[in-house]
C-alpha cells in the first residue's frame, strides 16, 4: 500500500473542486465599458480606500499556484482581506467582496465584515450627498428600494452573486459603483487633458532654425 504524502492528501481532498468559482469576489459588477486599471486605482485612493497587496496560493492542476492579488479597502480592515474590492480589467469587472469562503449564514463575523463594509460605503455616498443619512436611518431606502436604485443602465452590463446578497446591501452597492465610475470619469477627462497640455507644451518647446527654408 502507497502512503499518501500530506501535500498528496490536500490535492486530492481540493481536486475536485471549482476554484476558479470559489476564489471570485461575493459580488462581481462587470461594466459596459473597458477600463483603465491606472485610473479606476487613482479613482478608488482619491475617495478613501487604501491599496495592498497579498501573496494568494492555492491548487490548481496538482499545482501550488502563487499568486499577487492587488486589492482595495477601507482603513478599517487592517490585515484582514475578506472585505476588498479587486479589479479585473480583463473582463472590466469590479470586484465586491465581504464574505469569507466558507462562511455560513449564522456566521457572525462574516455578517460583521458585511455590515462594516457597506457601513463604510455608506459614509462615502453621504459624505458626497449620493444617498441622505436621514432617509437611510429612517429606513426609507430599505423599503422602497426601486424608487431610489441607481440607474446604471449605462454602466453595468450584468451582476453575478457567488453568494446571494440582500436586497439592501445590492442597493448600496450599485450605488457606489455608480459613484466610483462617475469620480473615474472625471478622473479620465482630466488624465486627458493633463496629457494634450503636455504635448501642447512640448510643441512650443519645438525650435526651428531661421535661416532655413523649405528644400534649402
Amino acid at each position: 500500500m502507497i502512503k499518501m504524502g500530506f501535500f498528496d492528501f490536500i490535492v486530492d481532498a481540493f481536486k475536485d473542486l471549482d476554484l476558479e468559482k470559489l476564489l471570485k469576489p461575493s459580488t462581481s459588477i462587470f461594466l459596459k465599458e473597458k477600463i483603465d486599471e491606472n485610473i479606476l486605482t487613482n479613482t478608488l485612493i482619491k475617495i478613501g480606500l487604501v491599496s495592498k497587496k497579498i501573496e494568494k496560493r492555492y491548487f490548481k492542476d496538482n499545482n501550488i499556484i502563487l499568486d499577487i492579488e492587488n486589492y482595495f479597502c477601507f482603513s478599517y480592515s487592517g490585515d484582514n482581506d475578506t472585505a476588498k474590492i479587486t479589479i479585473d480589467k480583463e473582463n472590466s469587472c469590479i470586484g465586491i467582496n465581504y464574505k469569507e469562503l466558507f462562511a455560513f449564514d449564522f456566521d457572525n463575523e462574516d455578517k460583521d465584515n458585511e455590515n462594516k463594509f457597506i457601513l463604510e460605503i455608506k459614509e462615502i455616498l453621504f459624505k458626497d450627498k449620493i444617498l441622505d443619512e436621514v432617509y437611510d436611518k429612517s429606513e426609507e431606502y430599505k423599503n422602497n428600494i426601486e424608487k431610489y436604485e441607481a440607474n446604471t443602465d449605462d454602466i453595468i452590463e450584468r451582476i453575478e452573486k457567488r453568494r446571494e446578497v440582500r436586497p439592501y446591501n445590492l442597493f448600496i452597492i450599485k450605488h457606489f459603483i455608480k459613484y466610483v465610475i462617475d469620480k473615474y470619469k472625471e478622473e479620465n477627462i482630466s488624465s486627458e487633458d493633463n496629457s494634450a497640455n503636455e504635448n501642447n507644451e512640448d510643441n512650443k518647446n519645438i525650435t526651428t532654425n531661421p535661416f532655413i527654408t523649405n528644400g534649402e
